[in-house]
């Protein structure tokens, strides 16, 4: 799974706080602090950014991931094509606070080209300015309608406190998510009936859709490419 994004949109913080959720490593390294796992070369550290491909190895659930952290800056963009040659799948990036930029869309014509399976994780939601909602409509506005959120944001800077998920929705939603919670599940499950026929027949006809049908369509158009799910996190941010 390849990390991919314009530079500075949390790529090495995201590899590093899903290694640690593994429980691949003990503590969470920190960017300014030059001692993440996938930052190691002095260059790096020094920059404070990516110069090169790395992999970092971990297992969830019984699966083995290769995680693949990339660089964002365009010098070392040969690293990205490189990456992307060898992966299943890959982890588009957009800053909370700026939406999509030039780097971003250009990690998205990289997969688009190689019909590599993809999400995108808006990430820095506890960052100054970040606004989970103008970003989803900017990568709408970049990528279409098949970007989907499957997650709601609770809060956002300094007051953002986790996430909700819309395919299994808890049942004490947040009353000041409450209303986008259930606007956004209805869009996912439209987006879903879309990319089937007897899903959309029974949309069309106010049918009711279960969590196993919701599920496996889904899983089919994120590996088809008919859908691109939208999460949303702050990687720095303890939990």
């Amino acid at each position: 799974v390849a990390l991919v994004s314009h530079s500075g949109a949390g790529k090495t913080s995201l590899a590093e706080a899903m290694l640690f959720a593994c429980g691949e490593i003990s503590r969470l390294g920190k960017i300014e602090d030059g001692n993440t796992t996938s930052d190691y070369e002095p260059e790096e550290t020094r920059r404070q950014g990516s110069i090169q491909l790395s992999v970092a190895p971990c297992t969830w659930s019984n699966h083995k991931l290769n995680i693949l952290d990339t660089p964002g800056y365009p010098d070392f963009v040969g690293e990205v094509v490189s990456a992307l040659q060898a992966v299943d799948a890959a982890v588009i990036l957009v800053a909370a606070h700026a939406g999509v930029e030039v780097g971003t869309q250009d990690s998205w014509n990289f997969c688009e080209a190689r019909n590599i399976p993809r999400l995108i994780y808006v990430s820095k939601m506890d960052r100054e300015n970040a606004d989970f909602g103008r970003s989803l409509a900017s990568i709408q506005e970049a990528f279409g309608s098949k970007c989907v959120a499957i997650q709601v944001p609770v809060g956002s800077q300094q007051g953002f406190s986790g996430v909700v998920g819309l395919v299994h929705p808890p049942g004490d939603v947040p009353s000041d998510v409450a209303s986008e919670v259930e606007s956004l599940r209805e869009r996912l499950i439209e987006a879903v009936a879309e990319t089937d026929d007897d899903l959309g027949t029974k949309y069309l006809e106010e049918e009711e859709i279960s969590q196993e049908e919701l599920i496996s369509a889904l899983k089919r158009g994120v590996l088809s490419g008919e859908i691109v799910p939208v999460l949303a996190g702050a990687a720095t941010k303890p939990s």
